[in-house]
């Protein structure tokens, strides 16, 4: 049977049979030779089901998934067809089901834009010709993860206007701030806030972490970014050298910064400390560090030579860990994180870059630390001599036995 709850669609049952009600519509034997495969797409763990989360929107609520459901997405990988997805469910489960049973969960799959198939091809397509339509890119989030009313989102950021009376150094090359959601997080922003309002620049440089797959490691929006409080123009002539100086396509996949919250949370912000300033940015997104460090280096060395002369504050938004049952661990080990977080903090203190490779390379990234990619851009991008922690935090979720680390930081 299926059924829809705040929003999530639900499929659970003894199996397929009952997953949708009514009975398995007859086998099309034209399908027997499909070979499906799921799309790239944020997968958690909730209630004992696996639920999916579309990062690019395309299929706008999530969906959860029964146990034995999940183990069928587990064998589509593209090579099987429906009879050998059935055989091996079969022979993992214990029981027994058809091509025809497998096909009624794969089409309704297909119909939610959930498979790499021409059906999500094409919707894909459409969305990215209606997006590139736009000059600029709508903010998404205002009411619920900020202030939709300008004057209420000035008085969020005003205290990191005011003096820090702490008597820390301040100055910045770049800034590193979270992208978790602002109202599990504020204090932490309002320490990178301070430190971005301490070394203001007309030209900011974003640096968000890519949620959503991009078939390069580093991509750029050559559009406006809205706010509440206005736009954020896009800084033309340097995302048109960029552009043009990158051995690939760094405009691959603009669809992937619809929804990105790691670059409408720093460009909002940065907007609200300086609502009067005539303001230009550079959005980018950045894949994990894994994907390709040699990709990001050439990136930020050729922006670098671009942005030589001129005044700019690049502003990375990441969070560190991600752990816990919600994240695919059978526990929460919080001694687990700190370790990792700190191993993290203790590379970016060096300012560095070549240290936060090496401390990927060695230890990998067993918490999914999501900060990896943008930081070493960051890092690369400026070159700094040191950096320095300026403030760091866990985000605990009760009902899932689960947590998020972040922190905020600066490169002198």
């Amino acid at each position: 049977m299926m059924r829809t709850v705040s929003n999530i669609v639900v499929f659970y049952g003894g199996f397929l049979r009952a997953m949708f009600g009514g009975t398995i519509s007859p086998m099309d034997e034209s399908k027997l030779n499909w070979r499906p495969r799921l799309r790239p797409l944020q997968m958690t763990l909730q209630d004992g089901a696996l639920v999916l989360s579309d990062p690019l929107g395309l299929s706008p609520n999530p969906v959860s998934l029964s146990p034995a459901a999940a183990v069928v997405l587990g064998l589509m990988d593209g090579k099987r067809t429906l009879g050998e997805i059935a055989e091996e469910y079969s022979k993992i489960v214990g029981e027994r089901v058809g091509p025809a049973e497998i096909l009624t969960l794969i089409e309704k799959l297909d119909e939610l834009y959930l498979l790499d198939s021409p059906r999500f091809e094409e919707a894909y397509r459409k969305a990215t010709e209606d997006f590139l339509r736009r000059d600029s890119r709508p903010y998404t989030m205002a009411g619920l993860s900020y202030p939709a009313d300008p004057m209420a989102l000035r008085e969020k950021v005003a205290a990191a206007r005011r003096l820090d009376s702490s008597g820390r150094d301040l100055t910045a090359r770049g800034v590193v701030i979270p992208h978790i959601d602002p109202r599990r997080g504020w204090p932490v922003y309002v320490e990178g806030l301070r430190a971005i309002f301490r070394n203001p620049a007309d030209l900011i440089v974003i640096l968000g972490v890519a949620h959503s797959p991009i078939r390069h490691p580093v991509q750029v929006l050559p559009m406006a970014l809205e706010t509440p409080l206005g736009r954020l123009e896009v800084a033309d002539d340097v995302v048109s050298k960029l552009t043009g100086s990158v051995s690939y396509d760094l405009v691959s996949d603009p669809l992937a910064f619809v929804r990105e919250h790691s670059v409408e949370f720093p460009a909002v912000f940065v907007k609200a400390l300086f609502p009067e300033r005539r303001l230009r940015v550079v959005p980018l997104i950045v894949s994990d560090l894994g994907d390709g460090p040699e990709a990001i280096d050439e990136a930020m060395i050729k922006l670098r030579e671009i942005l030589r002369g001129r005044e700019f504050l690049p502003v990375a938004a990441v969070d560190l860990s991600h752990v816990g049952p919600k994240f695919g661990d059978e526990f929460l080990d919080e001694d687990r994180m700190l370790h990792y977080d700190g191993e993290f903090m203790a590379s970016f203190s060096t300012g560095v870059p070549e240290s936060l490779k090496a401390l990927y390379e060695e230890m990998g990234n067993p918490t999914r630390i999501d900060a990896y990619g943008a930081t070493y851009a960051l890092m690369r991008l400026i070159e700094g001599e040191e950096g320095e922690s300026l403030a760091y935090d866990v985000s605990r979720e009760d009902e899932t036995s689960s947590a998020v680390s972040f922190m905020a930081g600066v490169i002198r």
